[in-house]
């Protein structure tokens, strides 16, 4: 999937050498991306077709940055900060980093037409270097997702992209714009509609937004409602059932690590791995073994 936005950067003294480390992945309905400046000074503007957050950890020793050209900031201590920035705000400046890496996690919010709390975030205004702990600590979890030292699970991400979108809400002081609860959970039928898509399509892909689509709910009110059902958030029931097939494949000696990762929705044998082994405690061979 392409992304919904990037940060754009140009050096400002073009003759000397610049560092710089970019990752990126794309969901359904967002994007992110991480990115690592080593000591340089750069021009940098952001500006997609998507709400604009960033996490900060630099300290840069001299810079200004704005949005849209008014709010502005000089500060230096960047680490811990978040900046926000709706659909069609542009967020630009310049940062000179000496002596240590610096980085910068954005994520890139799209408004899907039919989700009532990405509708209002776009609508937010912006705020340039604030502090948040709740919103910090979801987006370490999903910064974590790209750089590979948590489960790379598109379900699981998704439900990270919808409580950053709540987070925010509440972080924005948004109180006039209450979200209705949700009452109970999902009426059998849906519930049997969603486990029945889950089974079908265990070796495929599987998002939020398949299940809640299926579900007939918002994908918001799908988390809430299927948790509320069956104990857990969806993405975990999915690991799980994942866990439960793979399993029953182990028994056959025949199968490959790469066969049964692959059934069973991984990507690879060591996204099998790590998973197996936080839900069952042994790795797949030490398992496979233990059934002979």
């Amino acid at each position: 999937m392409e992304p919904f936005g990037k940060i754009e950067w140009d050096q400002r003294q073009p003759d000397t050498q610049c560092r710089v480390l970019v990752k990126r992945m794309s969901w359904f309905w967002f994007s992110a991306e991480l990115i690592h400046f080593w000591p340089t000074e750069i021009e940098f503007r952001a500006k997609g077709d998507a709400a604009f957050l960033a996490l900060h950890h630099s300290v840069r020793a001299d810079g200004m940055t704005t949005i849209n050209g008014g709010s502005r900031s000089t500060i230096t201590d960047l680490r811990d900060k978040l900046t926000f920035a709706p659909i069609g705000c542009s967020v630009e400046g310049w940062n000179r980093f000496e002596g240590r890496l610096s980085s910068v996690f954005a994520v890139y919010l799209g408004s899907n037409g039919s989700d009532h709390d990405a509708n209002v975030i776009s609508k937010s205004p912006p705020s340039l270097y604030f502090e948040n702990s709740d919103l910090k600590a979801t987006l370490q979890k999903l910064q974590s997702v790209l750089d590979g030292s948590s489960i790379n699970d598109p379900a699981y991400a998704e439900t990270l992209g919808l409580l950053l979108i709540w987070e925010l809400r509440r972080a924005l002081d948004l109180k006039h714009l209450r979200v209705s609860p949700v009452r109970g959970g999902l009426a059998v039928r849906q519930l049997r509609r969603v486990t029945d898509f889950i089974d079908a399509q265990i070796s495929n892909e599987i998002t939020i937004s398949d299940l809640a689509t299926v579900a007939g709910l918002s994908q918001y009110h799908f988390i809430r409602a299927f948790k509320d059902t069956i104990g857990l958030p969806p993405y975990q029931y999915v690991l799980s059932e994942r866990i439960h097939r793979a399993k029953g494949l182990l028994s056959k000696p025949d199968l490959s690590l790469g066969d049964v990762a692959l059934a069973v929705g991984f990507s690879d044998v060591s996204q099998l791995n790590r998973i197996f082994r936080k839900f069952v405690g042994v790795t797949p061979t030490s398992y496979r073994r233990s059934q002979h």
